[in-house]
């Protein structure tokens, strides 16, 4: 999603719910009407939009499904779609559409490879299991015909 329409949804949730310490549930047929009339974006994008600003830490997401979303709206959030400041010459401001595209595949690229090394390290701990429990069964086992029979 590109940062553009991250401010558009946030400034859509901004104006349904406020910015506050109360969670509020806001239904996705109302935040896509709230967007603006050239902005074309279906429940699946907006799902996937609002999963990448909690990510970036300008919602906190209580639960959601494909048609509601219960969340508060950071503060922070009003920081998103406020213009930008006027940029000085000695430290210019950095430019956020460089940085945001560029930092969400990686993090969603790091969490499949975490999620690889669980799932390979249980498989592993579980093979692991089987094995040494079926050669302590058969250890009892020959140890049984050799001394009972």
């Amino acid at each position: 999603m590109q940062d553009n329409g991250l401010k558009k949804v946030a400034a859509a949730l901004i104006e349904l719910a406020g910015t506050g310490d109360v969670y509020k549930v806001v239904e996705a047929d109302e935040v896509l009407e709230k967007l603006p009339a050239g902005e074309s974006m279906d429940k699946q994008a907006l799902g996937e939009t609002i999963r990448d600003l909690k990510g970036l830490g300008y919602l906190e997401v209580k639960y959601f499904t494909p048609d509601e979303y219960c969340l508060l709206v950071s503060p922070r959030a009003e920081e998103l779609i406020a213009p930008p400041a006027a940029q000085t010459p000695t430290a210019p401001a950095a430019a956020p559409d460089a940085v945001l595209p560029a930092a969400l595949p990686r993090t969603s690229a790091r969490r499949e490879r975490g999620a690889k090394r669980v799932g390979a390290g249980i498989f592993l701990a579980a093979f692991a299991g089987g094995m040494l429990g079926g050669a302590i069964v058969a250890m009892i086992a020959i140890l049984l015909q050799k001394f009972a029979l």
